[in-house]
């Protein structure tokens, strides 16, 4: 679980910054995706940017709770019947 979340942390993080730095001075009627340039609402645009922002911030949070949490994880699951 621990490698899922910190490569989704990776790859959203990566996203945001790839069209970040490819438009950091590009106005809003010149924005770019992946080079390709997308004619919409800016209110649209800075949506779809903060949606990728939340989908890091929520494997940044599922990683920081499965590294807080220690190696309680078990390899084989099932049901704890040790009580």
């Amino acid at each position: 679980m621990k490698v899922f979340f910190l490569v989704g942390s990776i790859v959203f993080t990566v996203l945001i910054l790839i069209i970040g730095f490819q438009n950091f001075s590009a106005q809003v009627t010149g924005f770019q995706v992946f080079f390709t340039p997308v004619d919409l609402n800016p209110s649209l645009i800075v949506f779809g940017i903060a949606f990728l922002g939340v989908l890091a911030g929520g494997f940044y949070l599922g990683l920081i709770n499965i590294i807080m949490k220690g190696g309680e994880e078990e390899a084989g699951g099932g049901m704890d019947l040790s009580e």
